[in-house]
């Protein structure tokens, strides 16, 4: 069972990045437009459109100070939030 709702959680996270990389089409972006397109990405667990939280909001800005006002796509930080904004 392990195995299998690990294979659909990792093709649910693709497909959300997928979508994100598309529409961002570079490795950074602002926290501001992350947060525009996020609210907008439907998922299996999340309705759109949606607001972000303000703790949500505010942990991607703390990702982009870290990052001189952008926020790495493919860094770790930014994997763990969007575990954080489609649960």
């Amino acid at each position: 069972d392990a195995g299998i709702q690990s294979f659909c959680c990792v093709d649910q996270c693709n497909a959300l990045m997928e979508a994100l990389e598309r529409s961002i089409a570079h490795p950074v972006a602002s926290p501001g437009l992350i947060a525009e397109l996020v609210e907008a990405l439907p998922s299996d667990t999340v309705a759109a459109p949606r607001n972000l939280s303000s703790p949500l909001r505010w942990k991607l800005g703390t990702i982009a100070e870290q990052h001189g006002g952008h926020v790495p796509l493919h860094g770790r930080l930014f994997a763990q939030w969007m575990h954080h904004a489609f649960p």
